[in-house]
């Protein structure tokens, strides 16, 4: 819905890191008017939970003159900073229609490649940061004899919460809240809102201490995973258009790769199958299209992984980077690339 709105002219996209957007809420960079938002009921002293996205809403109802919450029993009472007392809170709309689900992903030949380089980078005690997508799913799928990993993410999801029902996810060797999973928003099935409702094993925080770069970059062996739609051969990440028309946020991306760059033992992979359009758009490409934005910048990228393999180019040369990008991308593509 966002998506067509953009194109039609009637949303228009402010350019801004997701950690950013509560500093700019504050500082009245990003006016808050009129807070519109999804609540649990309340309990007895008053407070209602936004347990489904905490991300910069807490920050609006600090600024906010008006704020309306729809109350939902199917909203989760959520655990964290991410509740509201009803002092705050200018009118309820009652609610009681199912929560938004998101249909499990499929997951193919080339999904389960790239998650089979990336599953076997990543350590014992790791914590992890995981996007939405089929690739971050597989990855979540050869991660099941791991042990001890820990979540300091942006969203939580299916793929998350299979990892915290199989013990594999303990939280034990986080530096940063230990013992418990961090999120900013929930986004899955009704099983996975019904674990979230007051378990205090989950907390959700605001997008600034979710994302910060400094915070998340403290827990030790932080692994980011995040999709992106072309990379080009010194490193750019186009993630968010399709050349000049807009397709995304920006999101937790850069983020989450300047903790993991933080972050002692620490990695990023940026994950994408090596073609589009059905084998006929190599996504590794000499330059970004025309009009692009970008992302991850040449500077703060680390892995690229395709199901060709893994280019590791963080600390790497121009050249070294196009060889590198160039051995991943479809062979069908590489002698053009090379050239």
């Amino acid at each position: 819905p966002n998506r067509a709105g953009v194109h039609d002219g009637w949303i228009d996209l402010v350019p801004s890191h997701f950690s950013e957007v509560p500093r700019l809420i504050r500082r009245g960079l990003v006016p808050a008017d009129v807070l519109f938002t999804q609540a649990s009921p309340m309990s007895e002293d008053g407070m209602l939970a936004l347990g489904l996205s905490a991300d910069y809403a807490m920050a609006a109802i600090e600024k906010a003159r008006t704020v309306v919450l729809e109350v939902n029993p199917n909203v989760p009472f959520a655990h964290g900073p991410c509740r509201a007392h009803i002092s705050q809170v200018t009118a309820v709309v009652e609610n009681d229609e199912p929560v938004i689900e998101i249909p499990p992903t499929t997951i193919g030949d080339v999904e389960r490649a790239i998650a089979g380089y990336v599953g076997e980078m990543i350590p014992n005690g790791a914590t992890l940061q995981i996007g939405i997508g089929a690739i971050p799913d597989a990855v979540v799928q050869q991660l099941a004899t791991k042990r001890d990993l820990g979540i300091h993410t942006e969203m939580f999801g299916d793929g998350i919460l299979s990892l915290l029902e199989a013990g594999v996810a303990t939280n034990r060797r986080k530096n940063r809240h230990r013992g418990v999973t961090i999120a900013t928003f929930a986004l899955g099935s009704k099983r996975l809102y019904e674990y979230l409702d007051d378990n205090p094993a989950v907390e959700m925080h605001p997008v600034d201490v979710t994302n910060d770069p400094v915070l998340a970059g403290q827990n030790d062996r932080l692994h980011s995973i995040n999709g992106s739609l072309q990379v080009d051969l010194i490193g750019q990440c186009g993630s968010e258009s399709l050349a000049h028309r807009p397709y995304s946020g920006t999101g937790g991306q850069f983020d989450f790769i300047r903790a993991a760059n933080r972050s002692e033992g620490g990695r990023s992979f940026i994950v994408l199958p090596s073609t589009a359009r059905g084998g006929t758009v190599s996504r590794i490409a000499p330059t970004l299209a025309s009009g692009t934005h970008v992302t991850t910048s040449k500077n703060d990228i680390d892995h690229v992984v395709t199901e060709y393999g893994v280019a590791h180019l963080r600390g790497k040369s121009i050249r070294q980077r196009a060889k590198a990008l160039i051995s991943i991308a479809h062979p069908d593509f590489r002698d053009e690339l090379a050239d």
